[in-house]
């Protein structure tokens, strides 16, 4: 489909964005760096191959161009909050702790205006009381936990899950490629049999906390 597109129209830089996020979830790195490369080229407004193009180098090893590249993202599209957690991750993993800390507060913040997410979580929140079932709100490895608590503030009876400090700590000693097959979410990716073991031990010790005092 992003072929065609470009065929119809070979100056989609939308489409050779698509096309570079394809190849890049195919391991396919060279074809999505040029695919993000041409999308830069053709608009060099496009905040989304600025970000594709960071996390190929990434994957390089090639941080100075990657701090470049999301800073980039983030100055064309200043509500990119993929882009605030993609620089947060880099910080965290070169070990520039404050700087992390900054970056992942502000797309906290962006998140936290979601509106749809948030609207959600609370009519989940709904059907399953009517039902007698609590809630377990299990939060994205990396991120904080301090956005979903505030969708629920005001409520009580539910179980939170915190994955930002298990697997900051994985990261920062064994890398992401340890718990992280790709890092499709800026700061997190989906998980690897390891970090799948890391994530459903920690949601279990949570409701066994929670439910069981254990």
């Amino acid at each position: 489909s992003f072929k065609k597109a470009i065929e119809l129209n070979p100056r989609n830089d939308r489409a050779y964005s698509g096309l570079g996020w394809l190849y890049r979830s195919q391991g396919k790195f060279p074809q999505a760096e040029g695919s993000f490369k041409k999308a830069i080229e053709l608009n060099p407004r496009n905040d989304d191959a600025y970000l594709g193009l960071g996390f190929i180098y990434r994957s390089q090893g090639k941080f100075p161009q990657v701090e470049d590249l999301f800073k980039k993202a983030i100055e064309l599209n200043p509500r990119n909050d993929r882009a605030y957690g993609a620089i947060s991750a880099l910080y965290e993993e070169i070990g520039k702790a404050e700087l992390a800390k900054e970056f992942a507060n502000k797309a906290n913040r962006l998140r936290l205006e979601y509106s749809v997410t948030v609207n959600n979580y609370r009519k989940l929140k709904e059907i399953l009381d009517k039902r007698g079932i609590k809630l377990v709100c299990v939060q994205y490895p990396m991120r904080s936990i301090d956005p979903l608590k505030k969708i629920f503030e005001k409520d009580e009876g539910v179980i939170f899950v915190d994955n930002e400090t298990i697997f900051k700590e994985m990261v920062k000693k064994s890398g992401p490629k340890e718990v992280f097959l790709d890092m499709f979410g800026g700061d997190f990716g989906h998980c690897t049999p390891k970090g799948n073991r890391l994530l459903a031990q920690n949601i279990a010790d949570a409701i066994l906390r929670a439910v069981f005092n254990k």
